[in-house]
């Protein structure tokens, strides 16, 4: 009883802290131009801007947890943030030291998120269903401007969610039932005898 009675409490627990923050999960599909820093591979040369144009698309997802359910507007700031797991697969947002602004406004989010130097900055606007990614590597380094749509990954069905979870402590429970209606060994049975003696 013990044992069912903590597993009530952790499933309540861990209801209860789901119930107060948001997740959000998004697919970002971007077009544009990068360049890789340097005039060689134009065609003409363009020895007079520091690199070549070149057209590219981008594809990614964004996710990030808000501090409660609801509308509201919080930072991204270096060991101080109101924003939890903001992560991107787009550039090198996981390494970096981020900073920005994220808000949510009828429950659609948008903000800006950018690399602490300066070398990458991500905007989204859900409501417009919108993003934009920019880098640059310094004056001669290299350079991307991209934008493009929000799409919303899809969430699992919590229903689904909730019966997995039910399925498998009943799968737990029937494993234990087994476990104690098996019959114990001969030896355990007649007591503790040592080897060779009747």
């Amino acid at each position: 009883m013990k044992r069912r009675a903590m597993l009530a409490v952790v499933a309540l627990a861990a209801t209860a802290a789901t119930a107060h923050a948001e997740r959000y999960e998004y697919a970002v599909h971007l077009s544009g131009t990068w360049a890789g820093g340097d005039p060689e591979g134009c065609f003409p040369p363009l020895f007079n801007q520091p690199s070549c144009p070149h057209a590219a698309t981008l594809s990614g997802v964004i996710s990030f947890d808000t501090p409660v359910n609801g509308d509201g507007s919080w930072t991204i700031a270096p060991y101080l943030t109101n924003i939890t797991d903001f992560s991107s697969s787009l550039g090198s947002f996981a390494t970096e030291l981020l900073v920005g602004d994220i808000s949510v406004t009828g429950g659609s989010p948008s903000g800006t998120v950018q690399a602490l130097d300066d070398s990458e900055t991500l905007s989204f606007d859900w409501a417009s269903r919108t993003a934009g990614y920019w880098y640059a590597a310094g004056p001669f380094g290299a350079t991307g401007t991209f934008t493009g749509t929000l799409s919303a990954v899809p969430e699992p069905d919590a229903g689904l969610l909730l019966l997995a979870g039910l399925a498998g402590v009943g799968l737990a429970a029937g494993a234990r039932a087994r476990r104690e209606r098996q019959p114990l060994p001969q030896a355990a049975k007649s007591g503790f005898s040592k080897p060779g003696l009747p």
